[in-house]
């Protein structure tokens, strides 16, 4: 029958980026267990460079939770690196399909979405992390010392840096959407009461504890993403040029 014929076609279609999502994420799974084992060699290095910012030992609770702390911190550190292959394969498989003339783009995009990355990390590191730590750790006293979990430290540090780093992907996705002429100014005019209630409700969720200070140090940033992504949009977005009818002489 002629009307099966698209039917059968869309299916075909719909099989085939399934089989090459499939073959990605398969890709994408085999360079993450590599890079965790890589990692985990490395990890009481890594952890050295961490425990910086606590400026005291880690303690363990259970037998278990040394080893336990530097795995979780091998898998943080095998997520990160395997991201700008996850987001290669996804130009590939997503976007290119669509937009083919973007083709030469793909190299560049990843290499600043790398820096941009690394740019969220970098400010956590060095700004934010260090500001909420101290003021955790700052309520010690003589009669109250603070013992703090490995595995738990670990968790507060890479949870809060892997999100301010793929939160600094917010500029760099709101191009190519208003490129696309998916995402356009009003969005962000129209919808900037929601957007401080969203960026506080995800400030206290990364936030791993409930102090008002953390939460308003994760917000921030998020806060100031949001009209940076306006400010590309505007400038990124398609301009309409109005075109005026010429007049005529009536005879």
């Amino acid at each position: 029958m002629k009307g099966s014929r698209p039917l059968e076609n869309r299916f075909a279609a719909i099989l085939t980026e399934a089989e090459k999502a499939r073959k990605g994420l398969a890709a994408c799974a085999a360079v993450f267990i590599l890079l965790a084992v890589v990692c985990f060699l490395f990890s009481e290095r890594a952890l050295l460079i961490l425990v910086r910012l606590l400026g005291k030992k880690l303690v363990s609770y259970s037998p278990d939770e040394g080893f336990v702390a530097l795995a979780s911190l091998a898998l943080y550190c095998a997520f990160v690196l395997t991201l700008p292959l996850a987001g290669y394969l996804a130009w590939r498989a997503v976007i290119l399909p669509r937009v083919p003339g973007w083709r030469h783009w793909g190299t560049p995009v990843i290499i600043l979405a790398t820096g941009l990355f690394l740019c969220g990390a970098l400010l956590g590191y060095y700004v934010i992390l260090p500001a909420g730590i101290g003021f955790l750790v700052g309520f010690e006293s003589g009669d109250v010392k603070a013992l703090i979990s490995a595995k738990k430290f670990i968790h507060f540090c890479g949870g809060m840096l892997i999100a301010l780093g793929l939160s600094f992907e917010a500029p760099l996705a709101s191009f190519f959407l208003a490129r696309l002429g998916w995402l356009k100014p009003d969005f962000f005019r129209n919808r900037w009461r929601h957007a401080v209630l969203i960026c506080t409700v995800s400030a206290a969720v990364i936030t791993p504890t409930p102090d008002i200070y953390n939460m308003t140090l994760m917000m921030t940033p998020l806060l100031g993403l949001y009209f940076i992504s306006f400010l590309v949009v505007c400038a990124a977005a398609p301009r309409r040029i109005s075109v005026e009818p010429r007049n005529r002489d009536v005879p």
